[in-house]
């Protein structure tokens, strides 16, 4: 039986035992799926907040009339 993998509200009644494992599995895998893209997703933000903030650090520290060492 091929499942759709965005409709959830598939008949559950008449499906076999080893369908509704694979349904199952499948659901899961999804779940497992979305939850590490949002974690690798708050990961990039808050690196490119550290990243930006670092960049503008730099970039106000730097003193063009300053001589170099």
């Amino acid at each position: 039986m091929q499942f759709d993998h965005m409709n959830f509200n598939e008949d559950d009644s008449l499906m076999s035992i080893e369908d509704l494992k694979a349904l199952r599995l499948q659901r899961k895998k999804i779940e497992n799926d979305k939850k590490a893209r949002k974690y690798i997703l708050d990961i990039n933000q808050r690196y490119r907040k550290m990243s930006t903030r670092k960049s503008n650090n730099f970039l106000r520290n730097m003193n063009p009339f300053k001589k170099a060492a």
